[in-house]
């Protein structure tokens, strides 16, 4: 076969255009620290990869779940303990006022104290969190209780419970109907609305034997009305540590998921330097050899 001056000239630009495609890849790999920045350099890792940014995209969101969720938790926890200390702080009333020994201008004043409870209870059970009324169900833009009358509570929203997604096809529910935590006598539970109203009818009642029995008999009824918002809390509290540790599961997650999509992806920086080296001298090569061979004109074109 005769080699002509074109197929040597053909093959030099071949050569060169190689090179200088290997050339280019590597000093992307250098200046990246990758080994894969295209879906060309590695089909099979490029897919890889693509999956692992999918799952910690997900991931990061579940994590944005699971902090709103705790950071409502929380917020929870020192509403209901407001609300269980001012419960605490009427059936103080009431056992101090259960007898009929006091004057009539100190029940008078204990009943304005209990008013004042009633309606510190009603602000709290009506809190907003983002915007949001915690306990009103589904309906977070109602305003969950209102007045009814003469200190008589009516709830407004629906028995919807706060939900939120914190893995794939896991949530966690959180107790949203207000009538759970502060009217929960259609379950076995207190309105702890209607025993307020009790001890504040007793301590208002003109007949003090009366009025000291109806007093008397919210003190139980209280009581176990703290209970009930603290067992809240304590389901909150059971909650709180679930999303802890799926939390610190996540994070766990995470770190490997990023350890095997680096291992994938980064570039042996060591090894591409060298790589770099050799191509840049191959290239070199190539274009000095070309200049002897190839016509002048030729090359002055390729280069």
């Amino acid at each position: 076969m005769r080699v002509t001056q074109n197929i040597i000239t053909s093959n030099f630009i071949s050569y060169i255009n190689q090179n200088a495609e290997n050339l280019l890849k590597t000093q992307q790999q250098v200046a990246s620290q990758k080994r894969i920045n295209k879906s060309s350099d590695d089909p099979i890792g490029m897919g890889q990869v693509l999956g692992y940014r999918t799952k910690l995209a997900v991931t990061g969101q579940y994590q944005k779940n699971i902090e709103q969720a705790m950071t409502r938790i929380e917020f929870n926890e020192v509403t209901l303990d407001l609300a269980s200390n001012l419960v605490d702080m009427a059936r103080g009333l009431a056992a101090e006022y259960s007898g009929s020994t006091q004057s009539a201008a100190a029940r008078q004043s204990a009943a304005l104290q209990a008013k004042d409870i009633y309606n510190q209870i009603m602000q709290i059970a009506n809190s907003k969190f983002n915007g949001n009324y915690i306990f009103s169900g589904h309906a977070t833009d109602t305003v969950p209780f209102s007045h009814v009358g003469d200190f008589n509570a009516g709830y407004n929203g629906d028995d919807g419970d706060f939900r939120i997604m914190v893995s794939d096809n896991v949530e966690v529910n959180l107790v949203a109907d207000g009538r759970k935590v502060f009217q929960d006598a259609a379950n076995g539970g207190v309105n702890i609305f209607d025993e307020l109203k009790n001890l504040i009818d007793g301590l208002e009642d003109p007949d003090p034997v009366a009025g000291s029995a109806q007093i008397e008999a919210t003190l139980d009824v209280l009581q176990d009305g703290r209970d009930q918002i603290n067992n809240r809390r304590s389901e909150y509290a059971l909650s709180l540590y679930r999303l802890q540790a799926t939390d610190e599961y996540m994070t766990n997650l995470r770190s490997k998921m990023e350890e095997a999509m680096a291992t994938l992806e980064q570039a042996d920086i060591t090894k591409a330097v060298v790589e770099l080296q050799n191509l840049e001298l191959a290239y070199e090569t190539t274009i000095a050899t070309a200049a002897r061979i190839i016509q002048p004109s030729l090359l002055d074109f390729l280069r």
